[in-house]
């Protein structure tokens, strides 16, 4: 059986870097760095590493099977110049890149989500537009395209105040990206082009980490535990499970939480130690240490200590 990868070195766990990251050292070197956002199956990350190999490259995307395509595709490259992040973009800028560290944001295809109902979901608006534009040099350029013609009218209504120009063009299928393939063959030839230069700075600096802590409590029944959704100005946390060892003394809870659009998948332990009950993250989660995760700890230990009265 072959081997699905020669090396995993382009896939960075984000959780072990820097905030914000120094992507020279990432590097070993000091080129320019490009961004992609959304890369899914690799084709154009791989193309433009091997196109340009005096330019760094770091791709976004959050579906694993995407992860593991592309990671085959540069594999194969041979080139050295290409990191991947399994993590919501508008984390990444916020948090791994300083202001004026990137040089073009390539966005091919991303989703429009068409359905009124479902616009609240779509990326390029005013707000992470600006903080786009906070982190590209001063003349860089966020580049998108989509097949879908009122998103890009959308994303034109967005621009005012975030320091771009817009330049819109009709385009052709150029990409050869799964995406792409599949709606040439069912017969769209025409797709939409943005590209949005930074004429003037927008100051927006890197996000700050929250200090995390864990609690320790006298008492814990796991049948009672109750866990409180909560949802306060943008942050909310709410409950997926709980998995409990009565040998082991031990619950595992799933929470999802929120900052804004950002979300993230939480598990929290509750153990049994001499001095009671000790309530932290679980190792080796890939989490960033934000107000929701915090407040998805003080959830738990609510719960916790509510279980006993």
């Amino acid at each position: 059986m072959k081997a699905f990868y020669v090396s995993l070195r382009p896939f960075l766990n984000h959780a072990d870097l820097k905030r914000p990251t120094d992507w020279s050292t990432v590097f070993t070197n000091d080129h320019c760095v490009e961004v992609e956002i959304g890369f899914g199956n690799g084709e154009y990350l791989a193309s433009l590493s091997q196109q340009n190999p005096q330019i760094n490259f770091v791709g976004f995307e959050q579906y694993c099977e995407r992860i593991h395509r592309t990671l085959r595709k540069l594999s194969r490259s041979g080139f050295d110049n290409v990191r991947v992040l399994r993590l919501d973009v508008r984390a990444g800028f916020e948090r791994y890149f300083s202001p004026k560290t990137i040089a073009r944001v390539h966005c091919l295809y991303p989703p429009p989500w068409p359905k009124k109902s479902d616009a609240k979901h779509r990326l390029f608006t005013t707000d992470f537009l600006k903080i786009v534009n906070s982190r590209l040099v001063d003349g860089g350029v966020l580049k998108i395209v989509t097949d879908h013609r009122p998103y890009i009218d959308w994303i034109q209504d967005n621009v005012k105040d975030t320091g771009f120009s817009v330049e819109f063009q009709n385009t052709q299928a150029n990409y050869g990206t799964k995406f792409e393939k599949k709606w040439v063959e069912a017969g769209q030839h025409e797709f939409y082009q943005l590209l949005l230069g930074k004429q003037r700075h927008i100051p927006n600096g890197a996000k700050e980490d929250i200090a995390l802590q864990s609690y320790l409590v006298d008492g814990f029944n796991p049948d009672n535990f109750g866990f409180k959704d909560y949802s306060h100005e943008g942050l909310a946390v709410s409950f997926k499970e709980i998995l409990y060892d009565a040998k082991k003394k031990t619950a595992l809870v799933h929470v999802i939480a929120c900052d804004g659009p950002v979300s993230q998948n939480i598990r929290i332990v509750i153990v049994h130690c001499p001095q009671g009950w000790r309530i932290n993250l679980a190792e080796g989660g890939m989490l960033m240490p934000t107000l929701a995760v915090s407040q998805a700890l003080e959830c738990v230990y609510q719960a916790v200590k509510n279980s006993v009265g």
